[in-house]
């Protein structure tokens, strides 16, 4: 089927499509959603605890985490239904940002959002891209796999540099609020029309990623408190 066809449709197919389907892929679409919520709280607050613990168990944790992600982005290759095969690709995409990006992020082992990681980012991000377009014979699971990091690093990256150059009250960050949102609508709506599960739990998930950011934006704001403790309000 391809990554691209999997993402976009067949608007065609639409018109066959009944109520009842709309359910079922808008029940898959909000669930995927709710579901991406709940595990990005539960880890937040699974971390904190193995954190207390010293380097040591945050290690592990990190270890544990990639080797999910990696064992899962080669199982996931082998999977015949494209659909359960993208869907397992960002499941291991997610372990692989969580593990290399977000937790040593966290613990101040590198800067991902750093001048110097937009210099590898860009070249990272038209190589992905690229590949999407050209080498149709790379498994679309690998494009899952890898897309989630990049995905969720741009969306970060975009809103580090709106937040730190214009301040989180700033019209740009409004904007950018409203411009996830947008992206966040679209694909649930995107998913849910092309009819099938599978489109709607990658609906969900970008759905979910891009309410996330536009709420980091709203917790920068200070209109609301993130749900769970601020480590650095400790220190």
């Amino acid at each position: 089927m391809g990554i691209v066809n999997l993402l976009t449709g067949n608007i065609s197919l639409t018109a066959e499509l009944t109520l009842k389907d709309y359910a079922v892929t808008g029940f898959f679409g909000i669930a995927s959603f709710l579901l991406f919520i709940f595990l990005q709280l539960l880890g937040t607050r699974l971390f904190e605890k193995i954190n207390e613990s010293g380097q040591i168990g945050s290690r592990v944790f990190v270890s544990v985490l990639l080797i999910l992600g990696l064992a899962g982005s080669v199982f996931s290759c082998f999977i015949k239904n494209d659909g359960a095969s993208l869907v397992l690709g960002f499941a291991a995409g997610l372990l692989i940002w969580t593990a290399l990006f977000d937790i040593p992020e966290q613990m101040h082992w590198i800067s991902p959002l750093s001048r110097k990681s937009l210099i590898i980012f860009l070249p990272l991000l038209l190589l992905w891209t690229g590949g999407i377009l050209f080498l149709r014979e790379i498994p679309d699971a690998v494009f899952g796999a890898t897309g989630y990091p990049l995905v969720v690093w741009g969306i970060q990256l975009a809103r580090v540099r709106v937040i730190s150059r214009w301040g989180p009250s700033s019209l740009a960050a409004t904007i950018l609020i409203l411009f996830t949102a947008a992206i966040a609508g679209g694909a649930l709506a995107l998913g849910i029309v092309q009819g099938t599960i599978f489109s709607a739990i990658i609906g969900g998930v970008v759905f979910a990623i891009s309410t996330w950011s536009a709420l980091e934006i709203i917790w920068e704001r200070g209109m609301a408190e993130k749900p769970w403790k601020n480590s650095q309000s400790k220190k």
